[in-house]
């Protein structure tokens, strides 16, 4: 299988791409970084690496290169995320946040959905967050922009069903998992990164409409949609 992740330089991304690739699927990497790119593909015969940032005006040429170099696509996973929990809210810190976790994901979310159609069969898969279910302290663009990731690839998952286009969405959401995104942070029922990347990687072959990180975040975000408004803002 051919299979393309956007953000693989670090934490899931990575992680799922080295999985995949140890399992002899034809993988291209993207991210900002170069040179970890590179260490990457220096593991894996099987890789293929475009450097790129997702909240750039050639992301969608770069994308169709690789594409190109890897000699077509199956699945798409789009990894690529900012945010931190900062209790002094800025314009410019939430904004990044939006500039990756919504543009660059909307451009790379129906760039796959119209090739996909085109192929006539795909998979896209994107790394949301039980962050968004609810809002929460500090990370409001954060919040929000995962929130945004789920909907937007539910929307396309009954869009294509009602097309009668045969592709297959995975939405997979993490609870807390020791990433760089959590460096500075301690949070309750944090995973080891290899637990998580080993979850994400069994789920996506085996085409799970959903993947949480891991299965007692199914039940944690059920209670968490339960709470009412007032007691949770008054909660974390």
């Amino acid at each position: 299988m051919k299979i393309i992740i956007i953000g693989a330089t670090s934490g899931l991304g990575r992680g799922t791409a080295e999985i995949l690739a140890k399992k002899g699927h034809q993988v291209g990497i993207t991210g900002r970084r170069s040179e970890l790119l590179e260490e990457i593909a220096n593991q894996f015969p099987n890789v293929k690496t475009a450097k790129m940032d997702v909240t750039q005006e050639n992301v969608i040429a770069v994308l169709e290169n690789l594409i190109q170099e890897l000699g077509g696509m199956d699945m798409l996973l789009y990894s690529s995320g900012i945010g931190k929990s900062i209790l002094n809210i800025d314009y410019e810190n939430e904004n990044r946040t939006n500039k990756t976790n919504v543009d660059g994901f909307t451009k790379i979310a129906c760039f796959a959905y119209h090739y996909f159609t085109n192929q006539g069969r795909g998979h896209f898969a994107a790394i949301s967050s039980v962050a968004g279910y609810r809002g929460l302290r500090g990370a409001p663009s954060y919040s929000a922009t995962k929130g945004y990731q789920r909907l937007f690839t539910e929307s396309l998952a009954q869009t294509a069903h009602h097309q009668k286009i045969k592709i297959k969405f995975t939405t997979i959401i993490p609870g807390f998992v020791d990433t760089d995104l959590l460096k500075d942070q301690k949070y309750p029922l944090t995973i080891p990164l290899k637990k998580a990347v080993r979850i994400i990687a069994k789920g996506l072959l085996q085409q799970k409409r959903y993947i949480y990180v891991d299965g007692k975040w199914r039940f944690i975000v059920f209670a968490m949609r339960l709470v009412p408004n007032w007691l949770w803002e008054r909660m974390l």
